[in-house]
């Protein structure tokens, strides 16, 4: 996509702003999900844990 003003630097900035902030909101996501599934493997091995003894 051609940028109709090559030098408009300001719009290049709002782009990189809304790229970056969609990049964190992403991998923040992820980090959440693996977190979960994380405590939720240790709730697991626990509870196997206390039923083993």
């Amino acid at each position: 996509m051609a940028n109709s003003n090559p030098n408009d630097t300001k719009l290049e900035q709002q782009r990189a702003e809304s790229a970056t902030a969609a990049l964190k909101s992403q991998t923040e996501d992820n980090h959440t999900e693996d977190t979960d599934a994380a405590a939720d493997r240790i709730a697991d091995n626990l509870k196997n844990a206390k039923e083993d003894k």
